[in-house]
């Protein structure tokens, strides 16, 4: 799983040359792989919902009402806001996600900033440390 984690925060460094073909291929290989390596009991947060399969890092925070998967790999060091609904979804270490945000078959990339209310997003790589939507770096895949 780690390979594959560090094969994807690989190809997204540079934003502006993603091959998607290849980065949806790895995607998939990191969705069926979250299957072997699911884990969720090291978090912070009050009742968040889980479909397995889940894999948590390290220092993990949840806020209220968060819904997780299935097929959802959270880096360590996260932090996620009130609200939060993510499905076949990639989040990379040291990223903080504000409230309301639904994410499906995304990749959030590592060390994002998503500091707002209400994002909602689909088949897509995220980039960002902004406090407003419209500085989000995006690539649909």
């Amino acid at each position: 799983m780690k390979e594959l984690i560090e094969k994807i925060e690989n190809s997204i460094k540079d934003m502006d040359s993603i091959d998607t073909t290849n980065i949806r291929n790895i995607f998939k290989d990191i969705l069926k792989e979250i299957k072997n390596h699911h884990k969720i009991e090291n978090y912070i947060g009050d009742f968040p919902t889980f479909i397995e399969p889940v894999h948590l890092g390290n220092n993990v925070s949840l806020g209220d009402d968060v819904l997780l998967g299935p097929n959802v790999y959270i880096g360590n060091n996260c932090e996620l806001g009130d609200y939060i609904e993510l499905s076949n979804t990639i989040i990379l270490d040291n990223v903080k996600l504000g409230n309301n945000f639904t994410l499906e078959n995304c990749i959030v990339v590592k060390d994002s900033n998503l500091d707002f209310d209400t994002l909602k997003e689909k088949n897509c790589i995220l980039k960002a440390i902004t406090d407003k939507k419209e500085n989000i770096k995006k690539i649909n895949f």
